[in-house]
C-alpha cells in the first residue's frame, strides 16, 4: 500500500512535534512544508526530502497532498485549511478550530462539498492520565458519570515574558480559545458533549499600563450526561490540572500534569474499613504510577521507548487516530471544534475588554533622538519611559508591535516592527534618529551555533546601520556574562577585558563575548558597550538565574553556598546609565567597555529571604558545591546525547564557576564617566526590586 503523502502547514513550534509523530509512523511520507518564511519551510523539509513552498495555493498548484496537519497560528486557520478541504484534502487542523463559529461553519461546510476530513487536534483528549480515568468510568465499576469538577491552573510563559502582542492577549475570548480549550474538550469528550455555559470572569490582571489580561474564570457547564464546573487560573505560579469525575457508585480522579489516575469506591465494610481501604488502594496506586513513571523515562533515555511524557505520548494518539481513521476510509468532520469555539465565544462575552490600542504608524519624515532596539523589553521600557521624561522623541523597533502598554503611544515615541537580524527593517528604524541603542539581544537558537549567528549577527546588523546613517553614537547592551566571575580574588574594573575563552563558556555567555567583539572591530563606528549585571526590577521575573537553577519557582539550587555578594542593579539605574552615555563627551566613551553595577549587593539568599518574606511564599535556597554541579551538568549532558540530540555542548567547571559570580565588582570610573549614581539604600532597592512582585 502506497504511503499518505501528507503536507505540513505552518513551520512553527508545534511544527516540530508533528514531525516527530510522521517520522515514526510507516505509512505516511511528509511531502511538503508549507511557511510564509520559505527558509523556514525549507529547513522542516530538509530532513524528510520533502518540497517547501510559501503558501497553501502554490502547494496545491503543483501537488495535492493526501493530508494536511494544518498548524498556522488561530487567527489563519480559515485561510489555510479552506483551500485544502476546497481541493479534497483531508485535514487535522491545530486547536482552536477557528476564531469565530461562523468561521468554523465555514471549514466544516467546505470538508462535507469534498468529502474530506475535518480532526481539530484536541489532542489532551488522548492524554495518558485522561484515557485511563476514561476507561475507568467505561468500565461500569463506578457506575455512570454525573459530574466533573476540573480545575485548570497552568503558567502563562508569554505573560511572564511580557509578550503582550501575542494573539491571546487580544480578547478574552482569544485567551479562552487558546489556552482554555484543553480542559473543556476533555469534560466535552467525558460528558457527552458541553451544551451550555455560564461564565464568572475574575478581575482583570493589569500586568502593564493599557495592558489587560482576564487570567481568571470559574465556568459552569451544562453536558449531554451531566454537569460540570471548571475553574480556570492562567499564569500560576504552581501548574495543577484536575479532574474530578463524580460517578454513581465512586470517584475518579485524574491529575493530567502529574499524569497520575485514582479512584475511590466502597467496599463490603464497615466505615473505618472501608476508608482505610480506600486510603490503602490509592497509596498503592500512586506508588504504581510512580514506578510506572520513572520506567517510561527510563526508557525513554536508553532510547528503547517513545517519549514518555504525557504531551507527546497524546500527540502520538491523536496523530495516530486521525491517520487510522483515513486509512480505515473515514472521512470524519466531529462538531466538537466548532462547539468549543462557540462555547469560549459565549464565555468571553460576560468580560467586558477594551480592544488593544495600535501604535501609529510613523510618518517617513519623522526624526528622533535616539533609536532604541528591543525598546520593548524590560530594560528597554524602562529605558524609553525615562527618554520621554527628558523629552526625547524615540524610535523603537520591536519583533511585536500590537497590544504594547501605553507607554509606546505616547506622541513623542515611533514604533517600528522588525527583528534586529533584519537589515532592512533596522535600517528604517533608525533612518531618522541621531544615537542608536541595541538593547535587541537577537534571540536564542536551538544550537551552539544559532546563538552565536543570532547574536553576533544582531550586534553586527544594528552596528552597521548605525554607522551608514552617520549616528553620532551606537550603544551595545551587553552583559556581564562575558565577563569571567569565577575567581573570588578578581576585582572587575573598567579595564577588565572580556572572558578570553569563550569556547570554554556557555551558549549564552561565548554569544556575548564573541558579540562585544565583533562590534568593537568595526571601523569607524563611535561606539560604547555597556554590561547591566544582575538586573531586577518591575517588569521581570524575580526568580533570576543569577541567583541559581529555578526547576521551580520555589526551590532554587545555588551555584554555591550563596553567601557571596551579586552585582544587582535596578532596571531604573540601567536606563540611567544608558540615557546618560547618550548625552556623556563622546571622547570619554568612545570604544569603552562599561560595566553596570549598583551599590545595594545582596547575596543569593538575601534576596530570597526578602523576597519569601514579602511575597509571603515558602521560597527555599539550597547551596551547591562545584563538585555537585558538574556531576549534575555532565548527568544531564549524558541525558540528552542518550536522547540522541546532537550539538550539546559538554559542560565547562570555567562557566560553572562564573555563574556563581564570586569576583567583586569597582564602578567608580563608569560612575565619573557617566555622572552615574545608582542606588545605595537598602529600602529603597527593596521597593523597587522586591515589592514590585507582590500580588
Amino acid at each position: 500500500m502506497p504511503k499518505r503523502q501528507v503536507a505540513i502547514v505552518g513551520a512553527g513550534f508545534i511544527a516540530g512535534a508533528h514531525l516527530a509523530v510522521l517520522k515514526r509512523r510507516s505509512d505516511v511520507s511528509v511531502a511538503a512544508v508549507v511557511d510564509p518564511a520559505l527558509a523556514r519551510a525549507e529547513a522542516a523539509a530538509g530532513p524528510f526530502a520533502a518540497r517547501a513552498f510559501a503558501d497553501v495555493e502554490a502547494m496545491l498548484r503543483e501537488l495535492r497532498p493526501d493530508a494536511a496537519h494544518v498548524l498556522t497560528p488561530p487567527p489563519l486557520h480559515l485561510a489555510s485549511a479552506e483551500p485544502l478541504l476546497k481541493a479534497g484534502v483531508s485535514v487535522l487542523l491545530e486547536k482552536p478550530m477557528a476564531e469565530t463559529a461562523a468561521d468554523c461553519a465555514r471549514l466544516e461546510t467546505a470538508a462535507r462539498a469534498t468529502g474530506a476530513a475535518l480532526v481539530v487536534n484536541h489532542n489532551f483528549t488522548h492524554h495518558p492520565a485522561y484515557i485511563a480515568a476514561k476507561r475507568l468510568v467505561a468500565g461500569g465499576r463506578f457506575g455512570r458519570a454525573r459530574r466533573v469538577q476540573a480545575r485548570y491552573a497552568a503558567p502563562l510563559r508569554q505573560l511572564a515574558a511580557r509578550q503582550f502582542g501575542h494573539w491571546m492577549f487580544e480578547s478574552p475570548r482569544n485567551l479562552l480559545l487558546e489556552q482554555v480549550v484543553h480542559p473543556l474538550s476533555q469534560i466535552d469528550d467525558m460528558l457527552g458533549g458541553v451544551l451550555d455555559v455560564e461564565a464568572t470572569p475574575g478581575p482583570p490582571a493589569r500586568p502593564a499600563d493599557g495592558v489587560e489580561v482576564r487570567t481568571d474564570w470559574l465556568l459552569n457547564l451544562t453536558c449531554g450526561y451531566g454537569l460540570a464546573q471548571l475553574e480556570v487560573a492562567l499564569g500560576a505560579s504552581f501548574p495543577c490540572w484536575t479532574l474530578s469525575i463524580l460517578c454513581d457508585d465512586g470517584v475518579v480522579e485524574a491529575d493530567i500534569f502529574e499524569g497520575r489516575v485514582a479512584a475511590r469506591r466502597p467496599h463490603p465494610d464497615i466505615p473505618p474499613l472501608d476508608y482505610a481501604r480506600r486510603n490503602f488502594n490509592a497509596g498503592s496506586d500512586g506508588v504504581l504510577a510512580a514506578a510506572k513513571g520513572l520506567g517510561g523515562f527510563a526508557m525513554e533515555l536508553a532510547r528503547l521507548g517513545p517519549a514518555s511524557d504525557g504531551f507527546s505520548r497524546s500527540m502520538t494518539a491523536a496523530v495516530a487516530a486521525f491517520h487510522e481513521a483515513l486509512r480505515a476510509g473515514a472521512r470524519p468532520v466531529p462538531p466538537v471544534g466548532g462547539r468549543l469555539v462557540a462555547l469560549c465565544g459565549k464565555a468571553a462575552a460576560r468580560a467586558t475588554y477594551a480592544p488593544p490600542r495600535r501604535t501609529r504608524l510613523p510618518a517617513a519624515d519623522e526624526s528622533y533622538d535616539v533609536a532604541v532596539l528591543g525598546g520593548t523589553g524590560f530594560i528597554g521600557a524602562h529605558l524609553v519611559s525615562l527618554l520621554i521624561e527628558q523629552g526625547r522623541r524615540v524610535a523603537v523597533m520591536a519583533r511585536s508591535t500590537s497590544n504594547l502598554p501605553t507607554l509606546f503611544h505616547h506622541e513623542r515615541v515611533g514604533v517600528f516592527r522588525g527583528s534586529v537580524g533584519d537589515r532592512e527593517a533596522v535600517a528604517r528604524a533608525i533612518a531618522n534618529a541621531r544615537k542608536v541603542v541595541n538593547l535587541a539581544h537577537g534571540g536564542g537558537g536551538a544550537t551552539r551555533q544559532a546563538v552565536e549567528d543570532a547574536m553576533v549577527g544582531g550586534a553586527v546588523v544594528a552596528a552597521e546601520a548605525a554607522r551608514a546613517a552617520g549616528a553620532e553614537r551606537c550603544l551595545f547592551i551587553s552583559s556581564s556574562a562575558a565577563l569571567y566571575l569565577g575567581d573570588k580574588a578578581a576585582t572587575v574594573t573598567l579595564d577588565t577585558a572580556a572572558d578570553p575563552h569563550p569556547d570554554e563558556r556557555g551558549d549564552y555567555a561565548r554569544a556575548k563575548i564573541l558579540a562585544e567583539r565583533a562590534f568593537a572591530a568595526i571601523d569607524g563606528l563611535a561606539g560604547v558597550i555597556l554590561r547591566p549585571a544582575v538586573v531586577v526590577g518591575e517588569g521581570a521575573s524575580p526568580f533570576h538565574s543569577a541567583l541559581g537553577a529555578f526547576e521551580n519557582e520555589t526551590h532554587c539550587v545555588g551555584w554555591n553556598d550563596g553567601r557571596n555578594p551579586l552585582p544587582f542593579v535596578l532596571a531604573r539605574d540601567v536606563a540611567t546609565a544608558i540615557a546618560n552615555c547618550l548625552d556623556a563627551d563622546l571622547a570619554t566613551v568612545r570604544g569603552k567597555t562599561l560595566n553596570l553595577v549598583g551599590d545595594v549587593r545582596w547575596s543569593a539568599r538575601r534576596y530570597l529571604e526578602e523576597l519569601a518574606l514579602a511575597t509571603g511564599r515558602p521560597l527555599k535556597f539550597h547551596p551547591s558545591s562545584e563538585i555537585s554541579l558538574m556531576a549534575g551538568d555532565w548527568t544531564k549532558w549524558a541525558v540528552k546525547r542518550l536522547a540522541g540530540r546532537t550539538g550539546v555542548s559538554k559542560p565547562s567547571p570555567r562557566d560553572l564557576r562564573s555563574r556563581a559570580m564570586a569576583s567583586s565588582f569597582d564602578t567608580s570610573a563608569e560612575k565619573r564617566l557617566l555622572s552615574w549614581t545608582p542606588c545605595a539604600d537598602e529600602a529603597e532597592f527593596r521597593r523597587l526590586a522586591i515589592l514590585p512582585h507582590v500580588r
